[in-house]
């Protein structure tokens, strides 16, 4: 089953989140669609290998500007 994660168009305006892509010379929606594939929350299979991995200060960026993935299964 595939859910859907939406994000206003004003949250990729956020100067953390343009700051973040601008350093690995991305877009603000193709860093966000990183930090849910390293965070495990989408296959890695559905989106492109960027040949960077965010770092430990940018995650916890994300997390406190209200990014909070979570994980759910049920087997």
């Amino acid at each position: 089953m595939r859910t859907k994660i939406t994000l206003s168009k004003d949250f990729c305006e956020m100067d953390a989140i343009k700051y973040v892509a601008s350093r690995y010379r991305t877009t603000p929606e193709k860093v966000l669609k990183h930090y849910f594939v390293q965070t495990g929350i989408i296959p890695s299979g559905d989106a492109d290998n960027d040949g960077y991995e965010l770092k430990s200060n940018e995650l916890a960026l994300f997390h406190d500007l209200g990014v909070r993935p979570t994980v759910f299964e049920i087997r």
